[in-house]
């Protein structure tokens, strides 16, 4: 069985730095990782802290200029069942008898000359 290995000359080993190149680097660590937990901490605060603000903060009696807050609890659905647009005015059915009228291919095709 033969072993690979290489020559002294060719082994993967971590880079030799100095002293101060050494110290350099670990103060940069240092300052980007202050760096990054601060803004991550910032953004998780600015995520969460309308939701428990929220909680504790009573906005009923705000006044905004023009109106700006959310209507809250309100029974406004104006999603209803019933018939709007034309066919309010008999303009669906009025449109299903035209095309119905005729002998079937006229409402298939798309141009009639």
């Amino acid at each position: 069985m033969q072993m690979l290995t290489l020559s002294h000359s060719r082994q993967i080993r971590p880079p030799i730095y100095s002293l101060k190149q050494t110290k350099l680097r670990k103060r940069r660590v240092v300052r980007y990782a202050i760096l990054y937990f601060s803004l991550f901490f910032l953004f998780i605060i600015l995520i969460v802290g309308p939701i428990i603000a929220s909680k504790f903060i009573d906005t009923s009696g705000l006044k905004l200029p023009m109106n700006l807050v959310q209507p809250n609890n309100w029974n406004n659905n104006d999603t209803s069942a019933s018939n709007t647009g034309t066919a309010v005015a008999g303009g669906a059915a009025a449109a299903t008898s035209v095309g119905a009228s005729g002998n079937g291919a006229g409402s298939r095709m798309m141009f009639s000359f």
